[in-house]
């Protein structure tokens, strides 16, 4: 396995097992098993600050290394409608487990958008991290964009308050833009020897996305198991 990809799958691995943890966590409250609230409480709430970071920056690594030396359209689409698809899914599946509160621009529709217009960005990383701080300042200027989803509320029949996951491109682009930059300076770096053990770990991150998918399907599962058995 190339060094490069071993390291940034590790990292994906990292934003994989805490994102286990915290879903995890907030299923454990939402069929009352405890009292602690992802939603409420600091520390959870900052924990998912760290997990999208973490998601967000592996995604304009990834784009770095695929697209800054060559475009390969083929691929680039491929990846397109399979983001597309899972985006797709969240949202049909959330819409129907929580019908008032369903994802409608979640962490994998922010990928979507990301990788579509994130390689316009992997041959300017300057460019990148300038227009990275330019968004985290709008961000804390309170400028979110979210009079966008606001006209789209009524149309579209998203929810009108609280949805389960929000990811918006203000600030959520600029942790991709950042990961853009990092990996400009860094790609060549990045040594790190395999090892079975480390390979093992890496092995989560190469397929986080079917991980994504699959786990809150299972731990719901699992969970209303547990719970009719206890009844």
């Amino acid at each position: 396995m190339h060094n490069r990809m071993l390291i940034l799958d590790l990292y994906r691995a990292l934003a994989v097992v805490l994102m286990l943890i915290f879903h995890f966590a907030y299923d454990l409250h939402y069929f009352r098993f405890t009292e602690v609230s992802t939603v409420d409480s600091l520390f959870w709430i900052r924990l998912r600050t760290i997990i999208v970071t973490l998601f967000m920056t592996a995604v304009g690594m990834s784009l770095y290394l695929a697209y800054a030396k060559a475009f390969n359209t083929q691929k680039y689409l491929k990846r397109l409608l399979l983001l597309g698809i899972c985006a797709l899914m969240v949202s049909v599946g959330t819409f129907f487990v929580f019908p008032q509160t369903w994802v409608y621009f979640g962490v994998l529709h922010m990928v979507f958008i990301a990788t579509l217009i994130g390689p316009l960005f992997v041959r300017v990383p300057h460019l990148s991290a300038l227009i990275g701080v330019l968004i985290l300042g709008l961000y804390y200027l309170e400028y979110r964009i979210s009079f966008f989803f606001e006209l789209l509320k009524a149309p579209l029949h998203l929810p009108l308050g609280h949805t389960e996951d929000l990811v918006p491109l203000i600030p959520w682009f600029a942790p991709v833009l950042f990961g853009i930059f990092a990996m400009h300076y860094l790609h060549d770096k990045l040594i790190l020897k395999s090892t079975p053990s480390l390979d093992k770990l890496a092995f989560i991150g190469r397929h986080s996305l079917i991980i994504y998918l699959i786990h809150q399907p299972i731990f719901f599962a699992l969970l209303s198991a547990t719970t009719y058995m206890l009844r």
